[in-house]
């Protein structure tokens, strides 16, 4: 049984950590695209930031630090590829290690919005 779930999770993980790498790229620009349309919108900075903020909150992201132009904030991103490449590596035990993995070492990515920068969305740490 084991050997069945290694042939089908480790290359099903591999597929699905690059589509998944590759989604994250496309949601943040999604994010870009709808920071620069508030950006250029005849609202007041702190509505800006209010909508911003809300739309980053409906995502799952957790605010670090607000100021009227600026915003930092984090979510830890669960990458399910990683779940199949660990558990059809290492079979059930691919799975304690990915949770512990999870839980304890993954750091959290982190994206900046400044209105008032040239590049309005970045990602800190990368």
């Amino acid at each position: 049984m084991s050997t069945i779930i290694m042939l089908f999770l480790l290359p099903l993980g591999i597929v699905v950590y690059f589509w998944d790498r590759r989604n994250y790229l496309q949601n943040l620009g999604v994010f870009q695209d709808y920071i620069s349309k508030m950006n250029h919108s005849d609202l007041s900075d702190t509505e800006k930031m209010d909508r911003i903020d809300e739309m980053f909150y409906q995502n799952g992201y957790t605010r670090i630090e607000r100021t009227v132009t600026h915003l930092m904030i984090e979510k830890k991103h669960f990458n399910i590829g990683i779940l199949f490449i660990s558990v059809g590596a290492l079979t059930y035990f691919g799975l304690f290690f990915y949770l512990i993995y999870y839980r304890f070492f993954l750091k959290p990515r982190r994206l900046s919005v400044d209105l008032r920068d040239d590049v309005i969305l970045k990602e800190i740490g990368k």
